[in-house]
């Protein structure tokens, strides 16, 4: 099953984590993919590497897709830039409408940012619009002239889960 214009979906969800982001199909779009997620009945352990904040945390349940969520696609077209950043290092921006996953900003460190890096407000004969999509483990920051295309399609068993995570050296 498919949802076309599935922004009022997204934005419903609980949970979202981030599954895919790739340029294209044209050398100014963007395309992000993110996941609806769940709280499991799977019960693990932390793993934080301390076994007495594993101890204190007690068994913790992740968050995860499956069969039944939805994955969405945020088509971001014409593009002039973007960032991906890590959740647990955003700042958040005033006034923030923490409602919303798929967010607009009128004005941003981001906006303000690419305004006095470019060109790309004068020479685009538009104004620039700062969307955000927030995730559990991601903040996806575009600049471009409109708003996104969001679809979502369900997944089924077949889909590929999360994409394998590359270990991070915290050294």
């Amino acid at each position: 099953m498919d949802f076309d214009d599935a922004t009022g979906l997204l934005n419903a969800e609980d949970n979202l984590l981030f599954h895919d982001l790739s340029a294209g199909p044209t050398c100014d779009a963007l395309t992000v993919q993110v996941d609806g997620a769940q709280v499991s009945e799977r019960e693990t352990t932390a793993e934080t590497g301390d076994a007495e904040i594993d101890r204190i945390l007690g068994p913790v349940r992740v968050i995860e897709p499956g069969p039944g969520s939805l994955r969405y696609t945020v088509e971001f077209a014409p593009c002039v830039a973007y960032l991906w950043r890590d959740e647990s290092f955003v700042i958040p921006e005033e006034d923030e409408d923490f409602s919303l996953k798929l967010r607009r900003y009128d004005s941003s460190a981001f906006l303000d940012f690419i305004r006095a890096s470019t060109f790309a407000a004068d020479a685009a004969g538009y104004p620039l619009d700062h969307f955000a999509i927030v995730t559990l483990d991601a903040v996806i920051d575009v600049i471009c002239r409109e708003a996104p295309r969001v679809t979502a399609h369900m997944l089924s068993p077949d889909d590929p889960g999360p994409l394998p995570e590359t270990p991070k050296d915290h050294g």
